[in-house]
């Protein structure tokens, strides 16, 4: 069944304060000068909105261009992983250790940090050609049997990915209903081999991370995928379907197991410049295949594990969109997203996700 209710009042405490300070920080003077702009817009009609983005949502596969656009982009996320889930049930340290003797650490919280660039172009009103890559800042904190806690870190590049979206019906310059296919393919430049001390201890050998802190496949995974979008008014919606689909086995002898993301939103007008929107996102994750020989044949943690990798959850995410279609700031969008995992169903001992947050700024000319 799933929770409506978030799953406790300080997180999204938490949330409001981070993205409260964002959006001052960040979308603070656009807004203001946007504010100053905004009798330009108020002389477009609804069609000529909806031709320049304001209520379109910018999501990775749904973004088209008219042709001969080009846009650069920078997102930033922060996702928060606190608490330990066995299926839907939320479990304690001891009890992630009672139920595995040979687990030497439970991990009681993950930070990330991905900063994501990209750039997109169309060579017709009906491709658009997009490149991104990450990079990527993680840190684990760890407890042992006897609450000794501790933490370990990761950071570098992730995997590039490049992909293509065709617009199979419709029309990007014409209000109404379109239908998209994504193709992409997601490059190995994500390290595979990364190392922290010990214990997180600078006077102890270095040893290899779990499979979560690494930073790429180490394989080349196809991304494909279905976009469908439409708009009312002010009203527009749209439901995608990707995943991400592994091929062979890495250097490492295995292989991340495959993903499947449906997502559907709604966003809503509220001024020539302002959309607000909601979204929710079913994420399906499959085990690792084969093994890391660095781990041994009996894993020392829920992580470290490739039949623990698996797992369902859903997002409630919330978000608005600023958009400059004329004066200085022409081209420029901002989105900011905040959201939680409303339902989670994992093959644990795994982290629940907490909350994330989501920044991205882009510029099309």
């Amino acid at each position: 069944m799933i929770e409506l209710i978030p799953k406790n009042l300080r997180r999204w405490q938490s949330m409001l304060r981070r993205g409260v300070f964002i959006g001052l920080f960040v979308l603070g003077p656009t807004l203001v000068q946007a504010c100053k702009e905004c009798g330009n817009l108020l002389n477009l009609s609804l069609q000529e909105l909806y031709n320049l983005e304001i209520v379109q949502m910018n999501a990775l596969g749904a973004h088209m261009h008219p042709a001969g656009e080009r846009m650069f982009g920078y997102h930033y996320m922060f996702m928060n992983m606190e608490g330990i889930r066995d299926g839907r049930t939320s479990v304690s340290p001891a009890q992630v250790f009672a139920r595995h003797p040979s687990y030497t650490v439970a991990h009681v919280r993950m930070e990330m940090h991905e900063h994501m660039f990209d750039a997109m172009y169309a060579p017709t009103d009906r491709i658009t050609l997009m490149a991104m890559l990450p990079y990527k800042r993680m840190t684990m904190l760890h407890t042992t049997p006897t609450g000794v806690m501790f933490t370990q870190r990761a950071r570098g590049v992730g995997d590039l990915e490049i992909m293509g979206m065709f617009t199979v019906a419709g029309d990007i310059k014409q209000s109404g209903h379109r239908l998209m296919i994504d193709a992409g393919i997601s490059l190995p430049t994500g390290s595979t081999n990364v190392e922290d001390h010990d214990r997180g201890d600078p006077t102890k050998p270095l040893v290899k991370l779990e499979y979560p802190m690494q930073l790429g496949s180490g394989t080349y995974d196809l991304l494909p995928g279905l976009t469908y979008l439409g708009d009312s008014a002010k009203w527009a919606w749209g439901v995608q379907a990707m995943a991400t689909l592994r091929v062979g086995r890495n250097s490492r002898d295995y292989r991340l197991g495959n993903q499947y993301r449906v997502s559907g939103w709604v966003a809503y007008g509220w001024s020539d410049w302002l959309a607000p929107y909601v979204r929710i996102e079913n994420q399906i994750s499959n085990n690792i295949s084969g093994r890391d020989p660095a781990y041994g044949l009996v894993p020392k943690s829920g992580e470290a594990s490739p039949n623990k990798q698996a797992g369902e959850r859903v997002n409630l995410l919330l978000g608005v969109n600023l958009y400059a279609p004329k004066g200085s700031l022409k081209g420029n969008r901002l989105t900011l997203e905040a959201g939680s995992a409303i339902y989670e169903r994992l093959n644990g001992p795994q982290l629940s996700l907490d909350y994330s947050l989501k920044f991205g700024w882009t510029y099309g000319f």
